[in-house]
């Protein structure tokens, strides 16, 4: 369904306007010529009210730079050129918001991510394990914990990562002869004896 916007067009001054207009833009009641006001209007799209404005727009700023090139002695042709390096200077000038935001966003990522290094470095974290722990304690974050009270938690549950922290990797299964002296390796050599007797 097309939405349509009833638009009221008077004579700018300027010359003819734009089509569409018809004859009754310059009525003197304003082209409200039957008792309902609205049968002679002409009826627009919204792509077509934008193409009047715009078209009414570049007009507008057009004119006064015109004026101002032929009081200079300048030829039409010299002065579409004019106006052509004016507008294209003008897009030159102007900042890329977009590029800007991003740059904004890498730079306060950069900040952050220093920061959060030189808060673990304090806790005593490993320099060569920053970049891991950073990223997993980043994961943890949300609205309701900070980085800090995430790096509390997790350096807690994996004090491997931190400096002078008496952690050890166990890579026996854990069986009754490793108390009492017996080595991971003698139980598996008695395992494998046994099997083999039978």
């Amino acid at each position: 369904m097309k939405k349509r916007m009833y638009l009221q067009l008077f004579e700018d001054g300027g010359g003819a306007g734009s089509g569409g207009q018809g004859g009754n833009a310059g009525d003197s009641n304003g082209g409200q010529n039957n008792a309902g006001g609205t049968g002679s209007q002409g009826t627009f799209s919204y792509a077509q009210a934008e193409e009047i404005a715009n078209a009414r727009v570049e007009r507008a700023e057009r004119a006064p730079l015109k004026s101002y090139f032929q009081q200079q002695g300048m030829s039409e042709e010299q002065v579409t050129q004019a106006i052509a390096a004016y507008k294209e200077q003008q897009k030159k000038n102007q900042p890329n918001v977009t590029q800007l935001q991003q740059d904004l966003t890498n730079a306060q990522n950069e900040v952050r991510q220093m920061k959060n290094e030189k808060f673990l470095s304090g806790k005593g974290v490993k320099a060569e394990d920053l970049d891991y722990v950073s990223f997993k304690i980043s994961k943890m974050v949300d609205d309701k914990t900070t980085f800090e009270k995430a790096a509390e938690k997790y350096l807690k549950e994996n004090p491997r990562f931190v400096n002078g922290s008496n952690y050890r990797i166990s890579t026996s299964a854990g069986n009754k002869n490793e108390g009492s002296g017996g080595s991971a390796n003698a139980s598996i050599n008695d395992a494998i004896r046994a099997a083999m007797r039978r």
